[in-house]
């Protein structure tokens, strides 16, 4: 995986057909270590527009993500903005997902999401709802597994301080589930304080 701010080793001369995202949350007041802390965000949003312009994402082009607060709102916005398509894969239903993974108080993170949701293609991988461990996990397989039928090789973006993750069903989960793919298709921003 080559790492944040490196140059392209390759630059599709079309756009991929699925790109996965998955990276940590913007923090919350809750996190005592800052991990991708708010004044980050612009920085992380540059770097994602970068990766988009050297992948080429565009129309043809299908984002599959979670839906959270920070990379996978700022990688789908961006997307939008590029003309590609973006699929998410909500772990619970929408409103229970935004009280879990999208709503900070004195943000917009949760009129983002809904913004995206209105344009977006969701599914929902647990209707039932149930805990973290679980859902989470199984919404990343499923992620993973959708970009795979549209391309058995996906493009992968991950915004990761590379560190283990706090629960199951992560980013660092995530870096697991996508380590077989060419390392020019993988790129890795850390969003950690600068």
């Amino acid at each position: 995986m080559d790492g944040a701010g490196a140059p392209p080793r390759y630059a599709p001369a079309v756009a991929p057909r699925a790109v996965i995202v998955s990276g940590h949350l913007v923090d919350g007041s809750e996190r005592r270590t800052a991990r991708f802390p708010d004044h980050e965000v612009d920085r992380v949003a540059r770097e994602i527009d970068d990766t988009w312009v050297d992948w080429a994402v565009g129309p043809g082009t299908v984002v599959v993500t979670g839906g959270a607060r920070g990379t996978d709102i700022l990688a789908s916005e961006a997307a939008l903005r590029r003309g590609a398509a973006v699929h998410l894969c909500l772990a619970v239903p929408a409103d229970e997902f935004e009280r879990r993974s999208v709503a900070t108080p004195g943000s917009d993170w949760a009129q983002r999401f809904r913004a995206l949701l209105a344009v977006a293609s969701v599914e929902v991988v647990s209707p039932d709802g149930g805990p973290d461990d679980v859902v989470f996990p199984r919404a990343n397989a499923r992620i993973v597994a959708f970009a795979r039928s549209l391309d058995p090789t996906p493009y992968a973006l991950l915004v990761w301080d590379r560190a283990s993750g706090d629960d199951s069903g992560g980013t660092a989960d995530m870096a697991a589930a996508v380590s077989d793919l060419p390392p020019d298709r993988v790129r890795v921003i850390d969003p950690s304080p600068r």
